[in-house]
């Protein structure tokens, strides 16, 4: 077989029809390169262990005994693996056409490149958040609370989002959405694993922190782009995720370091607003929802919101 250029890491937790799209998306691209696939399922109680033993034999599945967490089973898969890169990829991704060649062939080319993003895309074709300058604090909270990274070109904004016209072309950035990112094996060496603090959300962007802070490089490239239809483990639990949420950005803000008490204080404060403005949103989506579906959808994330309210002096 010779050397394995690229491991490719799905970490699953009860998405079975959405890892099934993803693993067959990925069939192309076993042909062009000589590749291994990791699935770490997080103790899934659906059918998505028995559907990757029935139709995914060379998948290699590592199947937990309970929920380890997004960075924990990271970490098991890339103990494990031989490639050269090693790719994160969400298992509610679907991959386009030749974009791993893509993306191996312009890490190649730069080996001071810690780690690579392609562009992401909504399901529409639309262009998906993916990279950011800075890191989550406090103007970024403001940012989430009050919906301006939909404005990015607002000067309060652009501290943390990127202008549409500025990612169209290859740009050096802080971090990365961990959706898909291409991680050469010797930056992985010498940052280290994902933190396993991070149950979820936001480890990327601490293992991005550290890449950047030994030299490494972050780069976003828009000339490669899968599809990432986004915030299925969220979907699933929000009273569960959403507090998982806003427990790492506290905990991010915590190892940063010009972290203090008075600051940390400031933090809580203004995700407390966007909390509360979150739930207004949701809770007028519910009176006005035109299904049971998009009821229940919106009661589970108010009932998400009221627990992180209620965590949010612990944090």
């Amino acid at each position: 077989m010779g050397e394995v250029t690229l491991s490719v890491i799905i970490v699953s937790w009860n998405g079975c029809e959405l890892l099934a799209r993803c693993l067959s998306s990925l069939e192309s691209h076993l042909r062009e390169m000589n590749m291994e696939v990791f699935v770490i399922d997080n103790a899934s109680t659906d059918n998505s262990v028995q559907m990757i033993a029935d139709r995914f034999s060379h998948v290699k599945l590592i199947a937990n005994a309970e929920n380890r967490g997004f960075a924990a089973a990271n970490n098991q898969a890339t103990a494990l693996c031989s490639g050269r890169y090693m790719l994160l990829l969400n298992p509610d991704t679907e991959l386009l056409p030749g974009v791993l060649r893509q993306l191996v062939t312009f890490a190649e080319r730069h080996p001071d490149i810690g780690v690579l993003g392609p562009r992401l895309l909504n399901q529409d074709g639309s262009i998906q958040r993916s990279c950011w300058r800075g890191y989550p604090g406090i103007i970024t909270a403001w940012v989430d609370a009050l919906y301006l990274w939909k404005m990015p070109w607002l000067p309060l904004a652009r501290n943390s989002e990127y202008a549409p016209d500025e990612l169209q072309d290859t740009l050096d950035v802080d971090h990365l959405l961990g959706a898909c990112m291409l991680i050469n094996r010797s930056a992985w060496d010498d940052v280290g694993p994902l933190d396993e603090r991070y149950f979820l959300f936001l480890e990327e962007t601490e293992w991005c922190r550290r890449a950047k802070s030994r030299g490494w490089r972050v780069v976003h490239y828009p000339h490669a782009a899968i599809v990432h239809h986004g915030q299925h483990s969220m979907r699933q639990q929000p009273s569960r995720n959403l507090p998982y949420l806003y427990r790492s950005y506290c905990l991010f803000y915590r190892d940063s370091p010009k972290s203090n008490e008075i600051g940390l204080t400031a933090l809580k404060l203004v995700i407390a607003l966007a909390i509360l403005i979150r739930f207004a949103v949701w809770t007028l989506r519910r009176a006005f929802a035109r299904g049971e579906s998009q009821r229940e959808q919106a009661g589970s994330m108010i009932r998400g919101y009221r627990q992180v309210l209620f965590e949010l002096p612990s944090l």
